[in-house]
């Protein structure tokens, strides 16, 4: 007689009705071996394979790892549990997971997170508390609502909000259009700031917790936030920190901001709590200011403005965000878009690389010798030979004099123009600018 087989299994879901995402992810741990399946809600999706692992311990430490990381790209757990099932569960019965999966109450989910980020220690270094000026400056702007267990306690740890990528069309709809705002889009290092109770916590772009390139003058101003939550979104650029959305905003008593606010009550708060914490906007702020608020354009003459100083200061590009848009957790959000400033260049295929699927690439310098500038994959582009003339557009080279491709993409092959048209002056103002 078949023993019983016990099966634990983890559920999470992705909706987003907006763009069109309805989606669940399932893993499955049983004896030593684990598998997953996925696909539309409403169908029984499809199964990887089983997986053997060398123990039960060490596949349902695999099987966590796996769900934890769809957690972190936005999926939100509904279900889990451990189940008996007098099947054996062979790669030809997995279909039978579905049911099983299917028979645990929704809302039962015990998910599994990492551990939470540790509390920064800023030693004697922590400024007198202005949690009470904060809430006058937030009531005298915009109104509260009454705190809630949730808002200071989430269900779920913070994990930052992703630009998408959207067409053309879209984003010079974006451009013309009222209704979104726009950012510059900094080049440097995602942080967020979080704010529990007078303990602080850095995060990084996987809401995991960030120790490199974070000072205490950076964390110094938030630490006048003595009580409820406060989590601040902004980006490190040089030994700048660039506050640019706010996700959080609750003393433990009221409320002002949570997640799906509107970008355009965040910022209006985000504004008020940097006045009070006398952290300055851009514009005012001296230039070894260690944390300042970014500016946000209005309007369509402020937003092509923004999109030509970006030009000329050769920045990375614009973000473009709806001023009704929520803050999605961990999300590519519709309501966030990035416009980057593509450049391009004709340059050499020296070599290919069948393992990598990649060709490098070269350019002539002043003197006529060939340098490497990048490589860039070669998938999808058919055929690539050494020695051709390719069109490759990046985002921008690290230095003019010696060019190294940020983000290269091979476009088409050039049959009218030679190697030797390919020269390092093509790059002269291709650089970019670590500015705040």
């Amino acid at each position: 007689m078949t023993s019983p087989t016990n099966i634990t299994i983890q559920e999470a879901a992705y909706i987003d009705p907006r763009s069109g995402n309805d989606k669940f992810y399932r893993t499955f741990a049983f004896g030593s071996a684990w598998a997953t399946q996925y696909g539309r809600n409403g169908t029984v999706g499809a199964f990887t394979k089983i997986i053997e692992a060398a123990s039960p311990e060490a596949a349902q430490q695999a099987a966590d790892a796996k769900f934890l990381s769809k957690i972190k790209k936005g999926y939100n757990p509904v279900r889990s549990g451990t189940v008996s099932s007098p099947t054996e569960l062979t790669a030809d019965n997995l279909a039978f997971l579905d049911e099983l999966a299917q028979s645990l109450p929704l809302g039962t989910s015990s998910v599994i997170v990492s551990q939470p980020a540790n509390a920064v220690d800023l030693g004697q270094r922590k400024a007198d508390d202005l949690t009470e000026s904060v809430a006058t400056a937030l009531n005298a702007s915009i109104s509260d609502r009454p705190a809630m267990h949730t808002d200071i306690y989430p269900d779920l740890p913070v994990r930052p909000m992703l630009a998408s990528v959207q067409s053309a069309e879209i984003i010079s709809t974006a451009i013309n259009d009222p209704s979104w705002v726009a950012q510059y889009k900094y080049d440097g290092d995602r942080v967020v700031v979080e704010i529990t109770h007078g303990e602080i916590r850095v995060l990084n772009r996987q809401g995991e917790e960030k120790s490199k390139n974070v000072g205490t003058a950076h964390l110094l101003p938030f630490s006048a936030l003595h009580a409820g939550r406060w989590v601040f979104d902004g980006e490190i650029v040089g030994r700048t920190l660039v506050l640019f959305d706010l996700i959080a905003a609750s003393d433990a008593h009221a409320t002002w901001v949570q997640e799906h606010d509107a970008f355009s009550r965040r910022y209006c708060a985000l504004t008020e709590i940097a006045n009070v914490l006398s952290i300055p906007a851009v514009a005012v702020a001296p230039h070894d200011a260690p944390v300042v608020l970014a500016p946000v354009a209005t309007g369509n003459a402020a937003k092509d403005h923004f999109l030509a100083t970006a030009i000329s200061e050769q920045r990375e590009g614009i973000i473009l965000r709806h001023e009704d848009g929520p803050y999605d957790l961990g999300r590519r959000s519709t309501f966030l878009v990035k416009h980057k400033l593509i450049k391009d260049a004709d340059v050499i295929v020296t070599s290919l690389h069948g393992m990598k699927q990649s060709a490098s690439l070269a350019v002539h310098d002043v003197n006529g010798k060939l340098i490497e500038i990048g490589s860039a994959s070669t998938i999808g582009k058919g055929a690539v030979a050494v020695g051709d003339v390719w069109v490759v557009t990046f985002l921008y080279v690290t230095d003019p004099q010696h060019p190294r491709l940020f983000q290269p993409r091979l476009v088409s092959r050039r049959h009218d123009k030679l190697t030797t048209d390919c020269t390092i002056d093509q790059f002269t103002d291709a650089g970019t600018s670590k500015m705040v």
